[in-house]
């Protein structure tokens, strides 16, 4: 069955109409996409390497993440993604909104959570995932945008919040609102 997108408008309004993944999003339409950024205790990042058989950025690393089905919440859609991606299966109450924001096609909503969990225990999606790796978060931080670790690249300019919260929530601190 083929997995159907939501369309909203800039303003995030449900259009009420949906598309079919990978067709072309009508001009001045959006769907949602959300990134999930994974500490352990120790505040290492956990990334996971794109299969080699996806279309745009094989072998590359991010973190997990994907599109809203519809029907779906961008929060509903977090959990799913990192249960698909990872085998780790959080609650909504569980992930910490981060960020919200308006990128070329989609709202894209960042959200973050702590698991510890030992990297022989992930259970990875076959054509969507073939490794995952704990990473320091300084050092992830110095490779973001390098081409090999992407996610999520379009944040290096300082203006962009993303990053100051994501070592807020590594930090322990979580007194700011989506």
């Amino acid at each position: 069955m083929p997995e159907l997108w939501d369309l909203y408008d800039i303003d995030r309004r449900p259009l009420n109409r949906t598309i079919q993944r990978g067709e072309a999003l009508p001009e001045g339409t959006y769907h949602l996409a959300v990134g999930i950024a994974v500490f352990n205790t120790k505040g290492d990042i956990l990334l996971t390497q794109r299969a080699q058989v996806k279309s745009q950025y094989p072998g590359c690393w991010e973190i997990p993440g994907g599109c809203a089905q519809a029907g779906e919440t961008s929060l509903e859609a977090a959990c799913r993604e990192l249960g698909e991606e990872t085998g780790i299966v959080v609650q909504p109450g569980e992930l910490v909104p981060l960020l919200r924001e308006l990128l070329p096609g989609a709202h894209l909503d960042m959200f973050a959570v702590t698991k510890d969990v030992p990297l022989s225990q992930l259970a990875l999606q076959p054509g969507e995932t073939t490794a995952a790796q704990w990473l320091p978060f300084g050092e992830w931080l110095g490779r973001v945008g390098d081409g090999l670790y992407l996610t999520p690249s379009w944040h290096k300019e300082p203006d962009v919040p993303l990053y100051p919260r994501l070592q807020q929530y590594r930090d322990g601190k979580r007194d700011y609102i989506l």
